[in-house]
């Protein structure tokens, strides 16, 4: 998780947004030009009805556009696109038939939504508009007063589905190229919050995430735990074996603090050689649990042998806050190493340490 990311809900809204603001920015466009369209042809069959309805496109559209920020926000912006993206297509129809039907110059508008869905939707509700799209043409044609000749219903045809054609195409292509961005940026997320070496988080992706589990535990009121292991001696296993070995150790550690937890706990490298652990819903006594489990497996490592101190504890609901936890952490991990190493101790709510037998 990096908190510094926009979520991404924040960036759908903000495409959702634009998006609807081009469209009804067109809509509204449109209106107006089917207006200075009529008033050029003041002879025009229905005039009146024609105006009222491009007026009053214009007015909704207008209206509209002031409410898209608060839209833009909603689960259902999209079906509320889709829904405007049919309907001006099916208005856009209506006053086609009312100024000549096939004839009229107004045709081509419906050509508008198919347009503009391709640029956003998905590819069935891109076939959707194609199909609204053919539909007007074939009712606008059956309504008409003149008959139209089956040569211009074709080239009619041909452009309205040639059209919705390249619109789907390009609806699914760039469904295809986002699926494959989205694989992209989750693989980029994942190496910039992850440790190459070992697999687990990074120092900044760890301490981000327990700011995260503190406020979760504090608003729950569960209780959580903070284990961090040291690597005993870890310079004197680089200097003997090799940094190879070195490496096989550091790796060896990691794969034991995965195995031995669980799959909500979370597990980085803060350190050369040092790791950390966020426990939730843990007490210290489960902790403790958790801290001897992983011990026993390090031990059981073939040579060279991985032995480590541990240090643990909960957080402190007097100061329920990361630097606190981490302090005391780090005091009784220090304990353990001023008192013999390869062991685990545990830092009390009063501040006592305590170093744990066997």
């Amino acid at each position: 998780m990096r908190l510094d990311r926009p979520r991404h809900d924040e960036i759908d809204q903000a495409f959702w947004l634009a998006h609807m603001r081009v469209g009804f920015g067109v809509l509204v466009g449109e209106s107006f030009a089917i207006l200075v369209y009529l008033i050029a042809s003041a002879s025009s069959p229905n005039r009146g009805l024609l105006v009222a309805i491009a007026s009053g496109s214009a007015v909704v559209g207008s209206l509209s556009f002031l409410a898209l920020p608060a839209i833009a926000r909603r689960p259902w912006c999209m079906t509320f696109s889709l829904i405007w993206s049919l309907g001006s297509g099916w208005a856009l129809a209506e006053c086609a038939h009312l100024d000549g039907g096939i004839d009229s110059p107004l045709l081509y508008l419906v050509l508008f939504p198919v347009i503009f869905a391709a640029f956003a939707y998905r590819p069935a509700a891109v076939v959707a508009c194609g199909v609204s799209a053919i539909a007007q043409v074939i009712v606008i044609s059956a309504t008409g007063t003149r008959t139209t000749t089956p040569r211009d219903l074709l080239m009619i045809a041909a452009v309205i589905g040639g059209m919705s054609a390249l619109a789907v195409a390009a609806s699914v292509f760039r469904a295809r190229l986002q699926r494959a961005r989205a694989v992209l940026l989750e693989e980029i997320a994942a190496l910039a919050d992850t440790d190459g070496l070992t697999g687990c988080l990074n120092h900044r992706a760890f301490h981000e995430h327990l700011r995260v589990e503190i406020d979760r535990a504090v608003r729950s009121g569960r209780p959580l735990s903070l284990v961090v292991v040291d690597i005993d001696n870890f310079k004197s296993v680089n200097d003997t074996y090799g940094h190879a070995v070195g490496d096989e150790a550091l790796v060896a550690v990691a794969f034991a603090l995965r195995r031995e937890l669980r799959s909500v706990d979370v597990v980085g490298r803060v350190g050369g050689d040092e790791f950390a652990v966020i426990l939730s819903d843990t007490s210290l006594d489960g902790a403790e649990t958790h801290a001897r489990r992983i011990a026993r497996t390090l031990e059981r490592r073939p040579t060279p042998r991985v032995a480590v101190s541990i240090g643990m504890a909960a957080l402190d609901a007097a100061r329920p806050d990361a630097p606190q936890l981490l302090r005391d952490a780090d005091r009784a991990l220090y304990h353990v190493k001023e008192t013999g190493r390869h062991g685990i101790a545990a830092a009390s709510s009063t501040g006592t340490l305590r170093r744990l037998a066997g």
